[in-house]
């Protein structure tokens, strides 16, 4: 696969510093750029190779959200419209006044939550799953993904890094996990900061209230049946699911260029 350079950044925002990937053609473009934001507790590394190849046709930022990767961390644990904010001070240090947004579950909504507070600037969005949990699941994944120990023997790892080969769409190596799973390890005492937040945003409520089209790519991952309760939620006439049989995590990496024609497709439309 041949893309584009992929470069960092940083800017200032509200909680310290932003760290950011971005990719972009050679040549001008009048496509908007596709700011994206990553699952909890990775980091923009989830998107390096999207990156490169969507940067062929148009600028592709994927930023990591505060706390997680490089970016400085909030004082107490965050918000969705936290999170929302702080892209909104990475916009405006890039004079970014119409994009498009992208979003990894816990990513898909900081997209939704910057579209509500931005609706004059963001035109599209794209979420790889929008899950919709009841409240018994809501308490479950509250318990598993809320604060956790480390071990002394390192066994936290083990469990971590088990869980991540688990998730993994068939024909994902375990040199291919290895290359992100880096990012998880980072911050371990507020690395669930980002899953509180999730679990704490109104994702049925936003998904009402946004107006513009939204692409739900929903593959088989952990939250596939909880996604398809998206369904009938959306406003505008576009938005969608998009089943993805067989896709799981890292499917960023092994169908890049399937993922980008798909979305492409979507927001090229508008």
């Amino acid at each position: 696969m041949t893309g584009v350079s992929v470069r960092k950044g940083y800017v200032d925002g509200r909680f310290g510093q932003i760290h950011y990937r971005i990719a972009k053609p050679d040549l001008e473009t009048t496509r908007r750029p596709l700011l994206c934001f990553h699952m909890s507790p990775y980091s923009s590394i989830i998107y390096e190779a999207f990156l490169s190849e969507m940067g062929l046709d148009r600028m592709t930022i994927a930023m990591d959200t505060p706390g997680f990767g490089e970016s400085d961390p909030p004082s107490t644990p965050p918000e969705i419209s936290d999170y929302a904010g702080a892209a909104a001070d990475l916009m405006n240090a890039l004079n970014l006044s119409s994009v498009d947004v992208m979003g990894y579950h816990t990513g898909s909504k900081v997209a939704l939550e910057v579209a509500l507070q931005n609706p004059t600037v963001v035109n599209c969005i794209v979420m790889v799953s929008a899950p919709l949990y009841t409240d018994d699941e809501l308490a479950k994944v509250r318990r598993e993904y809320g604060p956790e120990p480390l071990s002394e023997d390192g066994s936290h790892v083990q469990a971590w890094w088990q869980s991540a080969v688990r998730w993994s769409m068939d024909g994902r190596t375990l040199d291919d996990i290895g290359r992100v799973f880096w990012a998880k390890l980072l911050n371990p005492a507020i690395s669930w900061w980002g899953h509180n937040a999730a679990f704490s945003y109104d994702s049925a409520g936003a998904l009402s209230k946004v107006t513009s089209p939204i692409l739900v790519l929903r593959p088989e991952d952990d939250v596939w049946d909880a996604t398809a309760r998206a369904n009938g939620l959306m406003v505008h006439p576009d938005s969608h699911i998009h089943d993805l049989p067989g896709w799981s995590h890292g499917f960023l990496d092994l169908k890049t260029v399937e993922a980008a024609v798909l979305i492409r497709g979507f927001l090229d439309k508008d």
